[in-house]
């Protein structure tokens, strides 16, 4: 199969970024059929489990995103938590989202888009814009006009204004797909609405309002128009059974990435910042996020120190710890907290009042998540500290809410923290010198520098900075 022969190639690292390398045809297995040649249908729960690979697999998104977010602390084996990632890790998220996530996706919505089935058209598209917005957040510029085009070997660049805009074309085109209700998508193909169109174009306007948020403040660009189109027209999420989560299974071969990990490498713990935060607040996530070291009493690493002290630090809790720990794509709390930070920045109609209401819809929601209930969000939420009027006491309350509600999901904490850097965090300690500031970015793949080293060194040249981990995303102010 196509996508098998380029995934390989990525491990020997001989693999081009645009998924199809010109050497795939001499490389296909007779014996297996091409993801053109089969079902559809299938090709969805492995876009959607690979997507999952990507964004929850402890040595990427933990190591990185959940470190670099300060959710985790390892206390031994720290080197990334320090900023000193290992490069092929990184070329395997580039690989893993291109070759086996948006391949696959590009491939399904142009046989459903040739067999006239509209809803799973747009169910691919939903899935490829959400693969390309997590590249082009990790990495900055990437291929996205000429990615995984047949023929194409080395695809050119395209500036992150040009990926957005082209995601959310995506977004809305599926929308559309989708409102027709033509088309059928086989449940058990779909791990995560079950043939549920309806979700699916709620989802596909969530992401879209969430990557209308995440470029709001850059300069010269106004979305509010187009946050306020997508609020007003009611195909948004309306409770955690609109979700986007990946159903997982107790049996090791479909379950979470997490749990398999965290059972075999103690290190990881939580963050001593996570637990003063949440500590500040009583908040009950912390009894769910992270195990007590003795009774009640959860203690955090210092980020960046290899303490080495196993047993005095407080492990990641035992629902994070679950083979059936759902992989979340979009979360509705994910959605009303970008709505509450919307409402009260005045990028949408309704002030302070809407801002509250979304507010502790997605604090509430997050609550449930993990397991506890309205009572205790209700109790929680009645907090003092929790209640503002203005953009100046309300925008910081949101993004920490945001943090809190984004653990386990490491890339996407990390990119909301980068976006909003609430709360406030500092470099940890041991910082590799070379670096010094809390990582803007990943590192582009080195498979690129060798394999497409002209459009490569395009992309270099619209970072600021180059391919550092310090140069800024477009949307980072």
């Amino acid at each position: 199969m196509k996508k098998i022969s380029i995934f390989l190639m990525a491990t020997l690292g001989i693999f081009f970024s645009s998924c199809d390398s010109g050497f795939d045809e001499m490389l296909v297995d007779p014996n297996r059929p091409r993801p053109d040649q089969i079902e559809t249908d299938l090709l969805l729960a492995n876009t959607l489990r690979q997507t999952q690979a990507a964004t929850y697999n402890v040595g990427w998104a933990g190591d990185m995103g959940m470190c670099w977010s300060q959710l985790w602390s390892k206390v031994q084996y720290n080197d990334e938590e320090r900023y000193i990632p290992r490069r092929a890790v990184i070329d395997l998220v580039w690989s893993t989202l291109y070759a086996n996530v948006i391949y696959d996706a590009k491939v399904m919505s142009s046989i459903a888009a040739s067999k006239g089935n509209k809803g799973l058209e747009g169910v691919g598209l939903i899935v490829q814009a959400n693969a390309f917005q997590i590249l082009t957040d990790l990495y900055g510029p990437v291929p996205f006009t000429e990615a995984c085009t047949k023929g194409i070997d080395q695809p050119k660049y395209d500036s992150e204004k040009t990926v957005y805009e082209g995601v959310v074309a995506m977004l809305t085109k599926a929308d559309a797909l989708l409102a027709t209700g033509q088309g059928t998508l086989n449940p058990t193909s779909d791990l995560v609405y079950a043939g549920d169109f309806a979700k699916w174009r709620k989802l596909a306007n969530a992401l879209k309002f969430k990557a209308l948020m995440r470029i709001a403040d850059v300069p010269g660009t106004n979305v509010n128009a187009q946050l306020q189109a997508i609020l007003n027209s009611g195909n948004l999420m309306t409770s955690n059974d609109d979700s986007a989560n990946v159903i997982n299974k107790s049996d090791a071969a479909l379950a979470n990435p997490f749990p398999g990990t965290l059972a075999t490498r103690l290190e990881y713990k939580v963050s001593s910042v996570l637990v003063s935060n949440l500590n500040a607040l009583t908040d009950p996530r912390l009894k769910v996020f992270a195990k007590p070291v003795s009774g009640t009493t959860y203690v955090g690493n210092i980020p960046g120190n290899e303490s080495l002290n196993y047993a005095g630090m407080s492990a990641v809790g035992a629902f994070y710890n679950s083979n059936t720990l759902p992989g979340v794509i979009m979360s509705y709390a994910q959605q009303e907290l970008y709505i509450a930070e919307a409402a009260i920045e005045g990028k949408i109609s309704g002030g302070a009042a809407l801002s509250k209401t979304h507010f502790e819809n997605g604090v509430k929601a997050n609550f449930l998540f993990n397991g506890l209930t309205a009572a205790d969000a209700t109790t929680y939420l009645a907090q003092p500290s929790l209640s503002y009027t203005d953009a100046a006491t309300g925008s910081p309350i949101i993004g920490k809410q945001m943090w809190f509600a984004l653990y386990g999901q490491g890339f996407e904490a990390w990119t909301e923290w980068r976006r909003t850097k609430f709360p406030a965090l500092s470099p940890v300690q041991n910082a590799d010198v070379n670096v010094g500031a809390i990582p803007s970015r990943l590192f582009y793949s080195t498979v690129e520098e060798t394999n497409n080293q002209a459009n490569f060194a395009y992309g270099v040249s619209l970072l600021p900075g180059g391919n550092k981990l310090t140069s800024k995303i477009w949307w980072m102010n």
